[in-house]
């Protein structure tokens, strides 16, 4: 049984990239009471999620990553992937590596009417203003990896931000200033709490109720062991993410029928698409050793590219990123060494996750290794417009129980043709004068020259998630879109979804600009209706 607590007018579930701006501006704007849900922690009790040096720290903290595991995937091996995403105040937002990007005008063009480029041109400008974003100042190493690029036919650019990512390579744009990281939390929560807003972390929401005409009106979650309950008067905003924004409402009645009668769950609303239409962004790494150190901190220069273009004027379907070893190799070891050295149940034991941690740690402080390291980078070839699409079934009615999420990755021959072509051109890049010049030397199969069969077996066992999930309940006008343009919950009264989870086609950049813009957006059609 959940106990009643107070009535809000609007309760928004998640305090990630794009749950923060919806709830800030709702309270800022004056439109009633706002609450809040974070299933996570408050940013401030892991202080790496406020600080732009901090992301790496961030991504090993098993307190600021939800660990979820894939269905063995077809096209790499059979292998589960991790999939993991940012949890506590700021979400995804508050882990990543801090990367600011529209994407390409283009992609927009795949996205409805009212939703394209120039359409959120000053939402995203608005946003932008609000975290002060700018490229970070260029290495020796990472000019001379921009000149490499250059030099197999790319163009310079830094910013990125201006709709053209065709054929491009520099630094991109990042939103830090000094010292912090400027998320949607930072900007929007932590430096200027909204007075009608009220946070509440640690809050696991379980589902929403409905009445008879289908209206949100209570939103049950668990925090610290207890079942609370929670009225809605106005609307239920859902930012949960791409992963479990469609498992909540499946588990509140929502999705397709088949799949809730199975597990005895109250269809509400019968909606085929939710949990439908997932996509991420599959990404392999190739490393190399040079004879120069690699001296950057941040995944800060990328390039973008139409490595099988369909026509002279195609959208850039590829993202090539310059990674430097030294910065994060020993953190995400920290996060990936028990994950593929204890399966199943065998990593929830914390003791056996720590041993593994202290190993990782012990290694890298041996000279060697740190000298080693130092001079290790690597090529991540990005699909950054796949046509495969996953999905995402209810495992259980226990919120408690992962969803089965299948990311289908390479299901399509396009798929394999271009992550092929997109090693292809990683090769390109290392074989410039400029990184010959340090001898960069390849350490994995893929950044060798050899037939394209072992370079598929390769990718296979290389293959992980760029963590760009989306597309789960998809806005659109078709009947097979459980979101309609308003970013209303079709067949609901009440309910919108305010995040990637809506995204209609995954844009070539990462998602994180994308998922404020939807919030940003959520919280602007909101307003409107309460005028209208």
């Amino acid at each position: 049984m959940s106990s009643t607590e107070a009535s809000y007018d609007y309760v928004v579930i998640g305090g990630g990239s794009s749950g923060c701006i919806v709830a800030a501006r709702l309270a800022e704007a004056n439109a009633g009471s706002v609450l809040l849900l974070e299933a996570g922690e408050p940013a401030e009790a892991h202080p790496e999620s406020l600080s732009a040096d901090g992301f790496k720290y961030a991504f090993a903290n098993d307190a600021l990553m939800w660990h979820r595991m894939s269905t063995p995937q077809a096209s790499c091996g059979g292998r589960p992937l991790y999939i993991g995403s940012g949890r506590g105040m700021g979400g995804s937002g508050s882990v990543n590596g801090m990367v600011y990007t529209r994407g390409d005008r283009r992609d927009y063009l795949d996205w409805p009417v009212g939703w394209h480029w120039d359409d959120l041109q000053p939402s995203f400008e608005a946003i932008e203003a609000k975290l002060g974003i700018r490229p970070r100042v260029t290495t020796a190493f990472a000019d001379r990896f921009i000149a490499a690029g250059v030099a197999a036919g790319f163009r310079r650019k830094d910013g990125m931000n201006d709709g053209d990512l065709g054929g491009v390579l520099g630094c991109n744009d990042m939103n830090y200033a000094g010292g912090e990281r400027r998320s949607s939390y930072r900007a929007w929560i932590k430096d200027a709490p909204p007075a009608r807003l009220t946070v509440v972390t640690g809050a696991s929401v379980q589902r929403l109720v409905f009445d008879e005409a289908h209206r949100a009106i209570a939103v049950e979650y668990r925090k610290d062991g207890q079942g609370l309950r929670v009225g809605v008067t106005g609307e239920a905003v859902l930012c949960a993410g791409a992963l479990e924004t469609p498992k909540l409402l499946m588990l509140s009645g929502v999705g397709p029928r088949a799949q809730l009668e199975a597990l005895a769950i109250p269809v509400v609303h019968n909606s085929a698409g939710v949990g439908q239409h997932l996509q991420d962004h599959p990404n392999v790494c190739l490393f190399y050793r040079s004879q120069a150190p690699v001296d950057f901190q941040y995944p800060q220069v990328y390039g973008f590219e139409a490595v099988l273009p369909r026509s002279a004027d195609a959208a850039p379907d590829t993202c090539f990123v310059c990674y430097a070893a030294p910065a994060s190799l020993q953190q995400s070891m920290q996060r990936m060494v028990p994950i593929l050295a204890l399966p199943g149940r065998l990593y929830a034991v914390t003791a056996l996750r720590r041993l593994l941690r202290g190993m990782v740690n012990l290694a890298f402080k041996l000279p060697l290794l740190q000298r080693y390291v130092a001079k290790v980078f690597g090529i991540v070839v990005i699909l950054g417009k796949p046509t495969s699409r996953g999905s995402l079934r209810l495992a259980s009615r226990d919120p408690a129980v992962p969803a089965e999420i299948d990311l289908d990755y390479y299901a399509t021959t396009e798929d394999r043709e271009r992550i092929l072509a997109g090693v292809a051109r990683a090769q390109a890049i290392a074989a410039q004068a400029p990184l010959q010049q340090v001898r960069a030397t390849p350490l994995s199969l893929g950044g060798k020259r050899v037939p394209a069969e072992k370079i598929w077996k390769w990718i296979g066992a290389a293959t992980m998630t760029t963590f760009h999930y989306c597309g789960s309940c998809r806005m659109g006008e078709d009947a097979a879109s459980p979101v309609d343009l308003q970013l209303r919950v079709k067949g609901l009264a009440n309910v919108r979804v305010a995040d990637a989870s809506a995204v209609p086609e995954i844009p070539v950049s990462a998602l994180n600009a994308p998922s404020m813009v939807l919030g940003y957006r959520a919280a602007d059609l909101i307003l409107a209706g309460r005028t209208a």
